[in-house]
């Protein structure tokens, strides 16, 4: 049995970590951005801008779907939800992007960042040789995260011979756009079940 450690990098899987009125989205270079605001009324007209330019437009009965300048053949707009997707993300993403619905201005803005996925992370221990005769032994998620996002989870753990029944450890590494796991070490606390059988006086137990 494995005993997996999560250790997450931005606590939010697709977006959305900030106030009300400003939340954060993340991409990686040459992926893909999916932003969904909430609106309650039937939307007839929609403009979405980054960083003040123009992005994609639309108005019911009157304006067809006009995507702009750099954002053609790789923006879609929901024309029922309002909710807007660009794919092929670059660094030249990276800002404000506001929208109005019905002629208004929403006062949610959605802030573009550019991140990495996470590295395959390693698990280390302390001390170096953590042996059986040990009372505990401290393990550590490690990899240079720099690019990938502000750590938001404590990446260590203690562990005892309480956890004899893991006969692993790993630990994974999260964040909006990615996710990866560590290769397993061995717990020295592990104990392996002694196997058994049950025998019943007119069916003897056989090798």
């Amino acid at each position: 049995m494995e005993k997996l450690v999560v250790l997450v990098l931005l606590t939010a899987l697709l977006y959305d970590v900030s106030s009300a009125q400003n939340k954060m989205a993340y991409f990686k270079i040459g992926g893909e951005l999916t932003l969904k605001p909430v609106f309650p009324d039937a939307i007839k007209n929609i403009l979405w801008k980054l960083n003040g330019d123009l992005v994609a437009e639309w108005v019911k009965d009157a304006v067809p779907l006009v995507v702009y300048d750099r954002f053609k053949d790789r923006t879609t707009l929901d024309l029922s939800t309002g909710h807007l997707t660009m794919n092929d993300m670059s660094q030249k993403d990276e800002g404000e992007f506001s929208y109005e619905f019905n002629d208004k201005i929403q006062a949610v803005r959605y802030t573009g960042k550019a991140i990495e996925e996470v590295p395959k992370p390693i698990v280390n221990t302390k001390p170096l040789a953590c042996e059986s005769h040990l009372d505990e032994c401290g393990l550590s998620c490690y990899g240079d995260t720099r690019e990938a996002g502000p750590e938001e989870e404590e990446s260590n753990i203690t562990i005892t011979k309480i956890d004899s029944n893991f006969e692993t450890f790993s630990c994974m590494m999260k964040n909006p756009v990615s996710e990866k796991k560590s290769d397993p070490i061995n717990n020295p606390f592990y104990v392996e079940p002694i196997p058994f059988n049950i025998c019943f006086w007119d069916n003897l137990c056989k090798e």
